[in-house]
């Protein structure tokens, strides 16, 4: 199975194609606000280093958030226009499960928290011994204020929350969250492509017009102006 993969929903966006359960070309950038710029022209690098061509690939897989509302639309916009185009089907797989599967050798349940801005993070608990993470907690939008009332056991953290916002976590609740740098703090598109293709074998996929992103909660603007506020931090 050849699989095209787009992950733009961080700060870490990325392309990657996987064929038969290997990783045969990758492209990222760290740029978010660079990520409707360069969707096109890594699928076009990622496809020429595989030797394929768009009508070669037989799912395309794409991030489905949460994340950042503009960059979630890159990656959601091209999946949909090429699954359309070449009526071939789609796999979406939220942020929060590729940072999870990502931390896989943690010997401990996985915390994924994303950054969310107005102090507060996404946030996803996972058990992770299973052939895909599964969901103990979240998906859900939490304010940093109330992060200790979600966490009651010892967790390995990943996602750019940490760096975002550790500073203000109590020092009880960092008690019990466990770093490990071999983790990343970003879901990559390889990751997606290879979890996308197992369940692509296994049936799990839809049309292009049943995607649905996830956002979990409501843009800045609209949050501005229904008069949403966020106490500080600080």
């Amino acid at each position: 199975m050849r699989v095209l993969a787009m992950e733009t929903s961080t700060s870490l966006g990325g392309v990657a194609v996987i064929q038969d359960g290997k990783v045969v070309a990758e492209e990222s950038s760290q740029r978010q606000k660079s990520h409707t710029e360069i969707i096109s022209p890594f699928v076009e690098s990622c496809l020429k280093k595989a030797g394929l061509k768009l009508e070669d690939i037989d799912l395309f897989a794409v991030g489905q958030g949460p994340g950042s509302f503009t960059g979630i639309r890159v990656a959601a916009n091209a999946g949909k226009t090429y699954a359309y185009s070449f009526n071939k089907p789609m796999v979406t797989i939220d942020s929060l499960m590729l940072l999870a599967e990502q931390a896989r050798d943690s010997k401990r349940p996985v915390l994924a928290i994303i950054n969310a801005y107005k102090n507060m993070v996404y946030l996803g608990l996972f058990d992770v011994t299973g052939d895909e993470p599964k969901y103990l907690q979240g998906p859900d939008a939490v304010p940093v204020r109330d992060l200790s009332k979600h966490i009651t056991q010892e967790v390995t953290v990943v996602g750019d929350g940490w760096d975002a916002f550790h500073e203000y976590f109590p020092e009880e609740l960092k008690t019990k969250m466990h770093r490990d740098s071999s983790f990343p703090d970003e879901p990559f598109a390889k990751t997606l492509g290879l979890m996308a293709e197992k369940r692509g074998q296994r049936g799990q996929t839809l049309d292009w017009n049943l995607f649905t992103p996830l956002y979990i909660r409501a843009s800045e603007a609209e949050e501005t102006k229904k008069g949403i506020l966020i106490t500080p931090l600080k």
